[in-house]
């Protein structure tokens, strides 16, 4: 289990919403981080329940705080572990690298193919040539996509509910998962909600094609704690 599959609801949307004041340059005060959290699940916490899971984020390394709080090299590679969880589901690099240069888009990626390709075409069978054009397009068409989160809570509680009813000791196979939702709610719907429990941590890939439930291992940390 990784940093990120142990902590509670409540902590990973704290982890994330120090991220996100980091990023636009706020300063993450626990009444602001409280006040983030809040209007992004449109519901009030309690106090006591706030600065305790920021205390426990504390305590296993992944905050630190000085009046204000920022993520430790811990908690930047628990929030990396989410990003890397949507990324093996849906087969999208989040981030490409190519010899340590970062290469920010999809767009891009197809862009640096292109200029290989062109090169590397004299080089090339002709049914050869046509796979690395077809992986070119596909880059491009997948540009920019977006994941909704906290996805119809219907759905997310089915796709839980049939995890958890098609899984082994190696996880419930992710293609069986997606079958079985997509036959009720349609693909796009059902891998909307697939993609948000990785992202939310309610769910994670103990192998690169099954899906397991973090309840199943670590008593519920999904729950609303």
């Amino acid at each position: 289990m990784t940093a990120w599959h142990t902590c509670t609801a409540l902590q990973r949307d704290l982890l994330k919403a120090i991220a996100d004041h980091d990023h636009y340059d706020r300063a993450a005060t626990a009444d602001a981080l409280q006040i983030a959290v809040e209007t992004r699940r449109e519901a009030t916490l309690d106090d006591a329940h706030v600065t305790d899971a920021l205390a426990e984020l504390e305590d296993d390394d992944l905050v630190a705080t000085d009046g204000t709080y920022a993520l430790t090299d811990r908690g930047q590679d628990a929030i990396t572990q989410a990003a890397r969880s949507l990324a093996i589901v849906t087969g999208h690099d989040l981030v490409a690298t190519d010899g340590g240069t970062t290469i920010p888009s999809h767009t891009a990626a197809a862009t640096r193919l292109d200029t290989v390709l062109q090169a590397a075409e004299p080089a090339l069978a002709d049914d050869e040539l046509a796979l690395l054009e077809a992986v070119s397009t596909y880059l491009r068409n997948t540009d920019g996509f977006v994941v909704q989160t906290h996805a119809e809570p219907a759905i997310r509680s089915h796709a839980l509910d049939v995890i958890a009813t098609t899984e082994d000791g190696h996880g419930a196979p992710a293609g069986d998962v997606l079958d079985t939702l997509a036959q009720e709610y349609g693909a796009d719907r059902a891998l909307t909600a697939l993609l948000d429990l990785l992202v939310q941590g309610e769910c994670y890939q103990p192998e690169p094609a099954t899906l397991r439930r973090v309840d199943t291992d670590a008593g519920e940390p999904g729950d609303n704690q």
